[in-house]
């Protein structure tokens, strides 16, 4: 009797949880346009166009770039044999101004064995490194506005994965520097398909504002539905920044029925719980 008391219950209790999950879904679904964009993702296609940008610059931990490498490579890997997956990696924040800073790292098919995997795209990405100043006359920078110009204009459609401290540094060169790219993000942001994800580290105290100064940039223009853009903090402990990498990462850049599923409930859920919040 008591048995079947507890368990009427538990049925009760989990059809208000459903009851309250949808109704509040819908809710949002007609009056906030970012849970909308999102739902409308659930049935799209497999995304098969990535792009990862490694800022490199000085102010960026050797060892969190080496932890994003090589989740980074290891994500990819999936992808061995199906031709029909492309993806492009480059780093910015080499010596020289704007996109003299850039470096192409692979652009390229998913190759079709492991043995060209390894030559063309796995050494590549780990040869990535540090930035360091040569000579006089190029200085290190981060130009991080003139990356997201370039960036968004090529790759309509496709989803972007930056790691940077999102700090955009170039004081230093004798040009003007780039603006904050809203035009260049609202015309990537007006294909729904396409996404952005910034994985980022804690910035040097001093920067933490200037990184904050972004981050509600690019979160204002997501909440007025502009561009569907996610951020999130890579924690300071190397033990959970490991973990963190790759579970981020894997959700970043889906190989299987199931991680593609869950990357976009994931995705809902967040902007849900982010429009709840105001």
């Amino acid at each position: 009797m008591m048995g079947a008391l507890f368990r009427s219950k538990i049925f009760y209790v989990c059809c208000v949880v459903f009851i309250t999950i949808v109704g509040v879904t819908t809710f949002f679904y007609f009056t906030d346009e970012r849970v909308a964009t999102e739902l409308r993702q659930i049935r799209q296609p497999n995304p098969n166009l990535f792009y990862v940008g490694i800022d490199v610059s000085a102010t960026i931990d050797s060892d969190t770039l080496a932890d994003f490498k090589n989740n980074v490579v290891a994500r990819l890997k999936n992808f061995i044999g199906d031709e029909a997956v492309s993806y492009h990696v480059s780093s910015f924040g080499n010596p020289g101004c704007g996109k003299a800073s850039f470096m192409r790292v692979v652009s390229t098919k998913s190759p079709a064995d492991e043995t060209t995997f390894k030559y063309d795209v796995e050494d590549r990405i780990q040869a990535v490194s540090p930035a360091l100043n040569p000579r006089p006359g190029r200085p290190l920078t981060t130009p991080l506005y003139c990356l997201l110009k370039q960036v968004l204009r090529e790759r309509s459609g496709g989803k972007i994965i930056i790691f940077s401290d999102l700090l955009n540094e170039e004081s230093d060169c004798p040009t003007i520097p780039c603006p904050f790219p809203e035009k260049e993000i609202t015309k990537f942001g007006a294909d729904k398909k396409g996404q952005i994800l910034f994985l980022y580290p804690t910035p040097h105290p001093q920067k933490v504002d200037e990184q904050q100064d972004f981050i509600t940039k690019m979160q204002k223009l997501s909440n007025q539905g502009k561009i569907r853009a996610f951020f999130y903090h890579i924690p300071d402990n190397p033990e959970k920044r490991s973990k963190f990498m790759k579970s981020q990462l894997q959700s970043a850049i889906p190989a299987t029925t199931f991680e593609v599923v869950w990357e976009r409930a994931s995705k809902m859920m967040d902007t849900i719980v982010s429009a709840v919040r105001g």
